[in-house]
């Protein structure tokens, strides 16, 4: 199965701890593990209000490969800031 993979901080402290690179090493060890296969990542340094169109973006990128797809990220406030976003996510 693919998977696609999310690391993202939302501010600059998170930067420190919950660093791009480190959730990246992370997604990847999980992916290996699991045996899938990484067809994108998407490396995010954004703002909550930024959150639903990036959302937005990576649902199409699922949709486009027209299969099932993984969409795995370190924790889920990683994907979204709230359960309203949870919606989205479940088309």
């Amino acid at each position: 199965m693919k998977a696609i993979l999310l690391a993202r901080v939302s501010s600059k402290e998170q930067e420190e701890g919950l660093s791009i690179p480190a959730q990246e090493r992370r997604l990847r060890e999980y992916a290996e593990r699991k045996g899938l296969v990484v067809d994108e990542v998407f490396k995010i340094t954004d703002h909550r209000l930024k959150i639903h169109a990036r959302n937005l973006k990576i649902l199409e990128r699922i949709r486009k490969l027209c299969e099932t797809i993984a969409l795995v990220a370190d924790t889920i406030d990683r994907v979204q800031c709230s359960f309203k976003e949870s919606v989205v996510l479940t088309i």
